[in-house]
């Protein structure tokens, strides 16, 4: 039954990309996409693709700290080689990356994989909470930039903002009391039966192990630095390219507007946002910044090719480095 509602859900996951992707490009005039990709330097390409990597890198070294409570000292090689082998297959499979790269680090470290699995949640919620205060940032600065996102709903910039206060406070509340929530979930099971309890209990144990990092007060200065850096770094990629496709008049709230937009793609279930990401970026372009089609389509491409190239070629790369078969991490994941 896992198995099969594992394959539906790449199914429903296909469709999905290719609904975007036809929303993104039906009107896109393939000569002049191609002749605005290929006129860029390729020195550019090299750059962004180093600065792409250099943003994983920084989530690795943050996830070490997350890692600590579970195991000291995990080699910094270890979790960006896991963290990219989660990430290439994301790319592949939507949310089978969380559970592979925990299969991965788990079997390289010997650490329990559902220990492992908290922090990647913890690391969820972090960047949850970093979007939330991004959002917060870019309604307070330029609210016009997200209404369009609500073009039948008065007030909708108003309502996105609370909305990302809200989403803001949950998570401190989770990052600095997660010994409550989950104390409470325990005592919750025993509504159960005594064999599901057992497991409940279990799970509960290993979560709240992961999240003792969000209590871990000597750590909380380098993971919120480190959050931030991430984040800049993401702005950053969105926006040195606007310069090579002509919008100059475009800023770094613009990028950071697009990287909430971009960040709205990435909760859909298609493969790295392939589709989701073209149509909610080059909606946002041409709807909030007036930027002609032809030259949104080529900055989307363009900007998730980087991404996705660099995730897909490290990842393999470490894939077989590791001597990790792919079909032990679907394994893992159909049987979670």
């Amino acid at each position: 039954m896992k198995r099969a509602f594992f394959y539906l859900r790449i199914l429903l996951s296909m469709a999905l990309t290719m609904f975007f992707l036809w929303i993104a490009f039906h009107d896109a005039d393939p000569d002049e996409l191609l002749h605005a990709l290929f006129r860029l330097p390729l020195l550019w390409f090299f750059g962004l693709f180093t600065l792409q990597l250099f943003s994983h890198i920084l989530r690795a070294v943050r996830w070490r700290y997350l890692l600590s409570p579970v195991k000291e000292n995990i080699p910094l090689h270890g979790a960006f080689s896991s963290l990219m082998i989660g990430l290439m297959i994301n790319g592949i499979i939507p949310r089978a990356g969380e559970i592979a790269r925990s299969y991965v680090l788990g079997k390289r470290e010997h650490i329990a994989p559902s220990s492992v699995l908290s922090t990647v949640i913890l690391e969820r919620l972090l960047d949850i909470s970093s979007f939330a205060a991004v959002l917060c940032i870019v309604v307070i600065i330029n609210a016009k930039s997200i209404v369009i996102w609500f073009p039948l709903f008065p007030g909708g910039a108003l309502l996105l903002g609370a909305i990302g206060l809200l989403m803001l406070v949950f998570f401190v509340l989770l990052f600095l009391k997660s010994h409550i929530i989950f104390s409470s979930i325990k005592k919750i099971a025993v509504l159960f039966p005594a064999s599901s309890r057992k497991k409940i209990d279990s799970l509960m144990d290993s979560f709240l192990k992961g999240f003792q990092a969000g209590g871990t007060r000597k750590n909380y200065g380098i993971i919120m630095l480190l959050t931030c850096s991430i984040w800049f770094s993401y702005i950053v990629l969105l926006f040195l390219p606007m310069r090579m496709f002509g919008m100059e008049n475009l800023t770094l709230i613009s990028a950071a507007t697009l990287q909430l937009a971009s960040g709205l793609a990435s909760a859909m279930p298609t493969p790295n946002g392939i589709g989701s990401y073209h149509s909610f970026i080059t909606f946002t372009l041409m709807r909030v910044y007036q930027v002609t089609e032809a030259s949104a389509v080529a900055y989307v491409v363009y900007t998730h090719a980087i991404g996705y190239l660099c995730t897909l070629l490290i990842g393999t790369a470490y894939l077989i480095k590791e001597n990790i078969h792919f079909s032990d991490v679907m394994k893992a994941k159909t049987e979670e």
